[in-house]
């Protein structure tokens, strides 16, 4: 009787032990989740971690690993009361995440569900994990693992509303990229540090400025006339590249049919495209996929020229931008889908501070209502901006392309878009560097702090005061 009394205080003790926010079957699917300044180089915690922001011992990012900045605590008005009950330790000041996001306070540790979360905030995985997958060592993601930060009466998770979108910066597999395949003796080469990043995306994007056609080798008659040989459309088809920007100024430089029949291996391949078409009408027409239920839209453009690559009536090749256009297009897409997705090919390709055109026409998509606003050209990795709580890069660098010259043009960001019934709620950067003219590898630790602190040292808006 006594060792049975003795095994029931045991049970209880432990019981009593176990984080009310992570023991019930029945709030599995209730999150909440840790937000934190967008330049904040933590990207995890542990549930230990966890457990001692939740108790108050936490006052300073190092003490869970990140720099010495004092935390402020914030929770999202939707979950402060629960979360407070339960957690009477937790010192925060509550604040609604939807009328006045924190975005530009660097000691942020925001406490919200879904209702809170904002993309001018970077969310937080817990052992490496989210709600909707976990991270692999490669940055790929996977859908498995038990999200264990949650609590009832928070906002209900639903997997089947959850899409990831990955886009990438310049593809062009030309020039010195193709002896460097060719040494390799594989033809998947390029992509193989990031073909599990892009084939595990609900959609994976990318902005190729190179026809592909045969004949098509190195060296090249031109080395500033680009071709891709019709092999390496395998590179784009085994990464699971569904859609491809076609706003580039190559893709006309070996003529408008040779682009014209490019864009139609493309599309047997079961790619859509944008940006860019057989002619003008085809260039000029808004993408729209629904994925899960979300509709997406897709809308691009060409500043740079040079003449020769802009689409006319007969003639393939890209979208004039014209602010004409440009309204009317991302007016139609906004009217149209949840999510909309603006890329500009810009004659600003390599200086990391945005010129006034760029930004000017970034607001007025960010005022007309698009969601995702990415300069498609740049040939290095360009600052953010959170304009009107919209996502703007200024440029993700080059993906699949020769240029080593520099630290900057080798460096690059994958960008993975989270949306969750139709609403932006946050994106992830995975970063790279290329070598031999060809391959992006990814980096991790103080290489990859570096990365990201150039980037952020061009960011511009109220965010990165």
């Amino acid at each position: 009787m006594r060792r049975r009394t003795i095994i029931m205080l045991f049970t209880i003790l432990l019981l009593a032990s176990v984080p009310p926010l992570s023991y019930s079957f029945r709030t599995s699917r209730r999150p909440l989740f840790i937000q934190v300044h967008a330049a904040n180089p933590l990207s995890n915690i542990s549930s230990s971690q966890l457990k001692k922001i939740l108790s108050g011992e936490v006052t300073s990012f190092r003490e869970i690993g990140g720099r010495d900045i004092p935390v402020r605590i914030y929770a999202d008005v939707h979950v402060a009361a629960k979360l407070t009950t339960a957690y009477p330790g937790l010192r925060c000041k509550t604040l609604s995440f939807e009328k006045n996001p924190p975005a530009s306070e660097r000691g942020l540790l925001g406490i919200s569900d879904l209702r809170g979360l904002r993309p001018c905030f970077k969310v937080l995985s817990i052992d490496k994990i989210f709600p909707w997958g976990t991270i692999g060592d490669d940055y790929s993601l996977e859908d498995a693992g038990s999200y264990s930060f949650v609590m009832d009466g928070a906002e209900e998770w639903d997997r089947d509303r959850h899409i990831a979108i990955v886009q990438t910066g310049v593809t062009a597999m030309t020039r010195a990229f193709m002896p460097a395949v060719e040494r390799s003796g594989d033809l998947l080469y390029p992509v193989r540090h990031t073909k599990a990043i892009t084939t595990r995306a609900d959609l994976a994007m990318t902005s190729n400025e190179v026809s592909f056609l045969d004949p098509c080798t190195w060296p090249l008659k031109d080395r500033m006339l680009f071709c891709s040989p019709t092999r390496y459309l395998k590179i784009l088809e085994a990464s699971g590249f569904d859609v491809i920007e076609l706003t580039g100024n190559h893709n006309n430089d070996f003529g408008s049919v040779r682009n014209a029949e490019s864009i139609d291996l493309m599309a047997r391949a079961g790619m859509k495209y944008f940006g860019g078409g057989k002619n003008r009408d085809d260039a000029e027409k808004v993408l729209y996929l629904t994925v899960k239920g979300t509709t997406v839209a897709f809308v691009g453009f060409n500043e740079l020229g040079p003449e020769y690559a802009f689409a006319s009536e007969k003639k393939a090749g890209a979208a004039r931008l014209s602010k004409e256009l440009f309204t009317r297009l991302v007016r139609e897409a906004v009217s149209k889908a949840s999510v909309v997705f603006v890329t500009v090919q810009w004659g600003n390709e390599n200086e990391p501070v945005p010129q006034e055109i760029q930004k000017r026409y970034f607001h007025l998509a960010a005022d007309l209502g698009a969601t995702i606003i990415v300069s498609s050209s740049a040939h290095r990795p360009m600052g953010l901006e959170f304009y009107r709580g919209r996502f703007i890069s200024y440029g993700l660098g080059n993906f699949l392309f020769d240029q080593m010259q520099t630290m900057n043009t080798r460096r690059g960001m994958i960008a993975r878009h989270h949306i969750y019934k139709g609403k932006h709620i946050t994106t992830e950067f995975i970063p790279f560097l290329s070598y031999d003219h060809s391959q992006p590898r990814l980096l991790h630790g103080r290489e990859a702090r570096d990365l990201f602190e150039e980037v952020f040292r061009y960011s511009i808006g109220a965010a990165f005061k």
